[in-house]
């Protein structure tokens, strides 16, 4: 699950040729049966995209979402409402400014 996790998040700039590379080398190499560790991955894939840097306009809402998040003790329908925007937007935004 963590190797499929890595594959998903890394941006893949060869595109499908990459990740089609990427398969039959692992599989070439597969000595033993059993799943492919995380390990065995390149480390860009394995460490995951570099977070981009925010803008001081992201940097300005992030904070402002963490406070309002911090007001009803992490309760994050009760931030949304708040800030009056939907659960999915602010899990989205969340997402976005992690790392």
């Amino acid at each position: 699950m963590e190797v499929l996790r890595a594959l998903e998040r890394h941006p893949w700039p060869g595109n499908v040729s990459e990740l089609a590379h990427l398969v039959r080398s692992l599989a070439e190499r597969r000595r033993v049966t059993g799943p492919v560790r995380r390990a065995e991955l390149p480390d860009p894939v394995r460490e995951g995209p570099a977070p981009r840097p925010l803008s001081p306009m992201e940097h300005a809402e992030r904070t402002a979402i963490l406070e309002a998040l911090r007001r009803p003790g992490g309760n994050k329908a009760r931030t949304a409402a708040a800030l009056g925007i939907g659960r999915a937007t602010l899990y989205r935004k969340l997402r976005s400014y992690r790392g």
